[in-house]
């Protein structure tokens, strides 16, 4: 059993109890955490059982329609391809296991992320050449052998990986069989292993005749065998010295070939060797003027431009073609036009418009998105101030508000999200740049889109959701955020609406902390724009200084560290080169050659004992090479494992780093939060204190105004009495008024008596009208005195009704003085 096989079977056993924990609802995931605990479980048990159950786990992931579960930048993905290694360590090569493992790697490997971390991190290749044989059907080597091509396409290898001379022995003699697709797919695996790798072609040069093989590969007919034929010569080339310009024409020429057939047969794994072979050699300076002095290169071009339209408009239904084409053969030709655009090759800006058409066409799909979003970009820098390539651009402004609403209502932060708002940033920047859309681009982005941008990493969740829900420091996060930033900082300075939305931001910690880990490892046009934001006084440098010192505490390395044991010591490392016998007899004959070199006597030395010292010297060599061999296996496990665990914990330091900045939000927004209390609290001491000094002086009013009262209680009283007495002199008044009528009365019948008796009786009746004068006097001045003391009552009563209001007056002020001085004494 290997060493990084005992090292992670004792990894199981630590671990054991510390499994993934498995959350039914957890559908996306699922799975993937299923898989981890049961590899582990069956790494240290073998049952058939579990067996049985990794099987049927595999192919539910071999059928996952969700690629983001592949990214590698989460701590279960990284955790995933681990286990996964670990399996097919384990397993037979012939074992179903084995192969439900290749259907997995071949479905990871659709994810572009995914694919560069199997091939550069989590290295299967040593894994897969195992399963490589000539027992192997003809289903099984295809399958087998595009998966392997896939995941040696930029290979760098160092020194000879295990099995890397079976394979090569292997794939050289499938290559002079007769099936076609077995030999293309195994020169492409050739070719993928040769370039750049020098290793790889000392290994090639010693399982084959180099010359011989090349003789015979040469005849091959067949585009997708041309091509690999054509790289294999050029990379066979570079060992000589200069690579003639023929065989780069020659290579173009194959290119645009291979581009077009291979499209026609919607094969991706082939255009996407073309294509990145291509952008590789291209982006090699000294390549580049042998490229553009290919005559046909607009042409050809134009050529590959009508073979992808007229699939697009052969059928009656065009949005169902576009659906039913496949996505990745169109995102590797748009970026084979993104870069023939950047490379500015003459003639090509004739096809602008085309591709811009081209683009728009394939915005909604996903898998395309972000590829058909940098081919506006390119082709809107390049034609700033082409009023008809504007003009086609803002037809497409619909579906970009369209693809940005879309993917802020997505918040799974998958890399290939990200990669699409990174995109349509970048193009929205150079509209918004670009005079003839800058109005009509400020108009139509809403801030609430650009503000969902930050949600994954500015939102009001916990921290620990967010920490797991989204990745905020994977570099395609990083360069969304940035490149948001930079948009937002170009739409405030035309619109107003937009500064308060950039000062903001700009305010906040995290993304003060975005930006310098853009400086730390962002590609260089994401450098640039930090720069160009610090430069612009956007943002201050002091904060962003202060961001990259606080990191560098988190992401920096100590020279001085040393790696972890590895299970041996290269001090007691060693191999006996020979027996003691053998030793005796070397030294024997090496005395023997020094007595006859001393005495200048060479003639009588034998032929045999210089064979036998050079036999000894051979063997020690082979012996030597044998024990090399075994330790650089062992270093390549050993270094597969460092890698892995690098992996493991990069993932793990990202979630860590996450959590720890969204932390540091929810700490920040606390201690404001505690501010403002306090700025609270200060206030309300100070309103306490004032209505204190409001309610003593409330206080004293109050007992003034309670002396005042009593004194009005007093002179109400009186009033009441002097009223009482007016009113029974008014009674007795009425009485006698009363008595007087009846006393008329009684008058005036005896009047009418006695009016005849007037003239009798004259001198009565001069008295009794003396007396009737005098009662009737009596009457009147009775009735003014009854009218005064009636007034007199109304003014009393009046005078009654005015010290009743304020009576009532002051009894509401006491209530409410009284109820203000109970809820200041109750705080």
């Amino acid at each position: 059993m290997s060493s990084y096989s005992i090292v992670r079977r004792h990894k199981c056993k630590m671990e054991k109890s510390s499994s993934i924990e498995v959350n039914p609802n957890d559908t996306k995931y699922y799975n993937m955490k299923q898989f981890i605990n049961l590899v582990s479980e069956y790494i240290q048990t073998k049952a058939e059982d579990t067996a049985n159950v990794i099987n049927r786990t595999m192919q539910l992931l071999s059928v996952s329609v969700d690629l983001s579960i592949f990214d590698p930048h989460t701590s279960i993905a990284s955790e995933f391809y681990v286990s996964l290694y670990e399996l097919l360590s384990n397993v037979e090569p012939r074992s179903p296991l084995a192969w439900c493992s290749v259907n997995v790697l071949s479905l990871a490997c659709k994810n572009p992320a995914s694919r560069h971390a199997l091939i550069h991190t989590y290295q299967f290749l040593p894994l897969l050449s195992r399963l490589v044989g000539d027992h192997l059907t003809t289903e099984k080597k295809i399958r087998l052998l595009a998966l392997m091509q896939e995941l040696t396409c930029g290979i760098k290898i160092s020194w000879q990986i295990p099995h890397l001379s079976h394979l090569m022995a292997t794939l050289t003699k499938w290559v002079e069989g007769q099936d076609e697709e077995i030999i293309t797919l195994s020169l492409g695996i050739l070719v993928n292993l040769c370039y750049k790798n020098l290793p790889a072609i000392y290994t090639l040069s010693r399982c084959v005749d180099i010359k011989k093989f090349v003789r015979m590969c040469v005849p091959l007919q067949g585009v997708k065998i041309e091509v690999h034929v054509c790289k294999l010569l050029i990379i066979l080339e570079y060992m000589n010295g200069q690579v003639p310009k023929a065989a780069f024409l020659k290579l173009m020429e194959v290119t645009f070939k291979s581009l077009t057939e291979a499209y026609k047969a919607r094969d991706p794994i082939l255009l996407r060797h073309v294509v990145e072979f291509f952008l590789d050699v291209s982006q090699q300076g000294n390549h580049m003027d042998v490229i553009l002095s290919y005559e046909n290169f607009a042409i050809e071009t134009e050529k590959l431009m009508i073979t992808i339209e007229g699939n697009l408009t052969n059928d009656d239904h065009p949005s169902e073609n576009i659906v039913q084409q496949e996505p990745e053969c169109m995102a590797l030709l748009l970026e084979f036009f993104h870069a023939v655009i950047e490379m500015k090759i003459p003639k090509i800006e004739l096809l602008h418009s085309r591709m811009v058409a081209l683009a728009l066409k394939w915005l909604q799909v996903e898998a395309v998105c972000s590829q058909a979003l940098a081919v506006l970009r390119t082709v809107a820098v390049n034609s700033a101030y082409d009023s008809t390539i504007s003009e086609q651009l803002m037809v497409g402004l619909p579906i970009f508000t369209f693809v940005l609403n879309v993917s802020e209502d997505d918040f799974s932060a998958s890399i290939e999200r990200n990669k699409r708002l990174n995109a349509l940033m970048q193009l929205l920047k150079v509209l918004v740049l670009c005079p003839n859309s800058q109005s009509r681009i400020v108009n139509a982005i809403e801030n609430e889109y650009l503000e969902k941008i930050f949600l994954p990493l500015l939102g009001l969740k916990s921290p620990r959701e967010r920490a797991t829900d989204a990745s905020t420091m994977s570099p395609e996060a990083i360069g969304l955020y940035v490149n948001a930033v930079a948009l937002i900082v170009e739409l405030a300075k035309i619109n107003p609406a937009c500064v308060d939305m950039r000062d903001e931001l700009l305010k906040h910690r995290q993304i003060h902390m975005v930006l310098a880990q853009a400086l730390y490892n962002g590609c260089k046009d994401t450098k640039a724009t930090v720069l160009e934001l610090t430069s612009n006084k956007c943002i201050s440098p002091e904060s962003i200084a202060n961001a990259m010192t606080e990191m560098q505490s988190l992401i920096g390395t100590d020279d001085h560290r040393t790696v972890p044991g590895n299970g041996f010591n290269d001090s007691t490392w060693c191999f006996p080169v020979m027996s003691v016998s053998q030793l005796e007899r070397l030294d024997e004959v090496i005395n023997k050659l020094n007595t006859a070199v001393s005495q200048n006597n060479m003639i009588n030395v034998s032929t045999s004992d210089v064979m036998e010292l050079f036999e000894y010297k051979l063997a020690s060599m082979r012996h030597v090479e044998r024990a090399s061999i075994v330790s650089m296996e062992a270093a390549s496990q050993r270094s597969t494992h460092l890698q892995h665990r690098a992996a493991q914990l990069t993932a793990e330091l990202n979630r860590l780093h996450q959590l720890l900045f969204h932390v540091q939000q929810c700490h920040e927004e606390v201690t404001k939060a505690r501010d403002e209390i306090q700025k609270s609290n200060s206030d309300l001491s100070n309103r306490l204190e004032a209505e204190k000094g409001r309610c003593k002086v409330a206080s004293s009013q109050l007992a003034a105004k309670e002396r005042l009262l009593a004194e009005k209680t007093t002179e109400l009283e009186d009033a009441l009495r002097r009223l009482h007495s007016a009113e029974e002199g008014r009674t007795v008044a009425e009485e006698q008024i009363t008595d007087l009528r009846r006393v008329i009365a009684k008058l005036e019948e005896n009047l009418v008596r006695k009016e005849k008796l007037v003239e009798k009786k004259e001198e009565l009746t001069q008295r009794l009208t003396i007396t009737y004068d005098s009662l009737k006097m009596q009457a009147s001045q009775l009735e003014k005195r009854l009218q005064l003391a009636e007034a007199e009552l109304a003014e009393k009563a009046s005078e009654l009704s005015e010290k009743t209001k304020e009576l009532t007056n002051c009894r509401q002020l006491i209530d409410t003085i009284t109820k203000l001085t109970h809820s200041q004494s109750k705080k």
